[in-house]
């Protein structure tokens, strides 16, 4: 199917909806019909998959069709076939414009540099199979676990950020899947709809995505090397009297930045006047050195929710976070814990625990760290080669936020990757408004000469106007 859109009126979305409407009315399209897939369609009216997406979006929000997930977009059946009414589906944000039509498989390449994940090498193997060896050595858990998650592991992870200054005792840890389910639980406990809701601009997507589909109102505090500008972060608090500040203060996804000590104290003592509460993300508090100390080790548990992870450095298959909060926070948490899902896996948080209480893994942890580091080094090299300013200082962070020559589009590029089996992670994606952005996040650990040779490759023929897809 191929649609004659130069018939049409309006911006090239517009007049791919007036096509297909038109096509619809006339019978030329039939009831039930299947529409070709958005990379389909791309490809054959020479536009770009985040076009077609909003296209086929808005009309399914007129009714022209309707989406099955798995399935595609077809055309939607004539009155009196009482079709099921399509599922509501999130507000899709722009990864899940490449990936919704299949395009990256991260199985099918190793070049990643837009990924948030290290290497499967970089992961501690061994230490998950000798974890896994001594659990097959009793008798394995086959029941529910409990609400709050696995004792021991409460135990040795509430001694362990005691370190740090964080004011954790095994009663006020909850243990969940992953870091993403205790950010859900914290929206479902904090946010209601309608609540104005602060976050860093540019920030984590996944989390901006689900606050959207809470239905807050989410505000961007803009970002600089050293955390949030915290005088825009007070207008801000003055205006909106936001519920709550989420916030990522070391190694940040996805500049690779962290708070000074002074935005530390000043974004605690400005959320206190306002009355609002903090979520600390600090899922990459295993690989962060120097700097302040995680804010609810400054600011205690009245008003901060902090949330950290094992898997960011153990294996991302293990799906092991946690929360730490005040008692009554807490209690809300784990009520909708029960809800969504009864517990957490009991197994994984064995599995956990073993690799954590391993006489190998602090010092693995810190090859880690230098490991990462040294990535990051070679990164901030590369594009200093190329010309390309970074945005924040050397860190042991996975990320690096660096900004494109004028010439280069940003979007463009990476459907340009794309087509290479490269996966690039472009600034739109961590835009609370999803606004263009010159900026491109790279994972340190998969920046190799191959991606940089790509890289060059296409600053160079955009500065001499050669098509990126040639």
């Amino acid at each position: 199917m191929r649609l004659q859109l130069e018939q049409e009126q309006g911006s090239l979305i517009e007049r791919i909806v007036a096509a297909v409407r038109r096509t619809v009315a006339d019978n030329t399209l039939r009831a039930g019909e299947k529409l070709p897939s958005i990379r389909q369609f791309a490809g054959q009216h020479g536009v770009s998959t985040f076009t077609v997406v909003e296209a086929y979006d808005r009309l399914v929000a007129e009714g022209v069709l309707i989406a099955r997930r798995g399935d595609g977009f077809f055309v939607t059946p004539r009155a009196g076939s009482r079709p099921l009414l399509p599922p509501q589906q999130p507000e899709r944000s722009a990864d899940a414009f490449w990936l919704i039509d299949n395009r990256f498989n991260p199985a099918d390449s190793d070049r990643q540099p837009g990924s948030g994940w290290l290497p499967d090498e970089w992961y501690d193997g061994d230490g998950l199979a000798r974890s896994l060896r001594s659990m097959g050595r009793i008798t394995p858990p086959t029941g529910y676990g409990e609400s709050m998650g696995y004792l021991p592991l409460r135990q040795w992870l509430a001694a362990y950020l005691q370190e740090s200054g964080l004011p954790a005792r095994p009663d006020n840890l909850l243990l969940t899947e992953g870091a993403s389910q205790a950010l859900q639980l914290a929206i479902r406990v904090l946010v209601r709809p309608g609540d104005a809701v602060l976050v860093d601009e540019p920030g984590y997507c996944n989390l901006i995505a689900q606050l959207h589909m809470a239905g807050a109102r989410v505000i961007g505090v803009p970002w600089t090397p050293h955390g949030p500008d915290t005088s825009r972060l007070a207008a801000l608090l003055a205006e909106h009297q936001p519920r709550a500040f989420f916030t990522n203060p070391r190694l940040h996804n996805p500049t690779g930045a962290s708070y000074q000590h002074a935005t530390a104290h000043r974004v605690l003592q400005l959320t206190e006047q306002h009355g609002c509460w903090i979520v600390e993300d600090d899922v990459s508090a295993a690989l962060a050195s120097g700097g302040p100390g995680p804010l609810q080790a400054l600011g205690g548990t009245e008003r901060v929710v902090y949330i950290g992870s094992v898997s960011k450095t153990l294996a991302p298959s293990l799906r092991v976070g946690y929360v730490v909060a005040a008692d009554t926070v807490i209690d809300a948490l784990v009520n909708h814990k029960m809800v969504s899902g009864l517990s957490s896996s009991l197994l994984t948080e064995q599995l956990a625990l073993g690799m954590l209480t391993d006489s190998q893994h602090r010092r693995r942890l810190q090859k880690l760290q230098q490991r990462l580091l040294a990535a990051n080094l070679a990164a901030r090299d590369g594009f200093a080669r190329l010309g390309w300013p970074v945005f924040a200082e050397a860190a042991a962070s996975l990320f690096v936020w660096v900004r494109l020559p004028d010439t280069l589009d940003a979007v463009t590029l990476t459907e340009a990757a794309l087509a290479h089996d490269i996966l690039l992670a472009p600034g739109v994606l961590f835009s609370v408004h999803r606004e263009p952005s010159s900026w491109l996040r790279c994972n340190a650990a998969y920046m190799d000469d191959t991606s940089f040779a790509f890289l060059a490759q296409h600053a160079e023929q955009s500065q001499t106007g050669v098509s990126l897809f040639q």
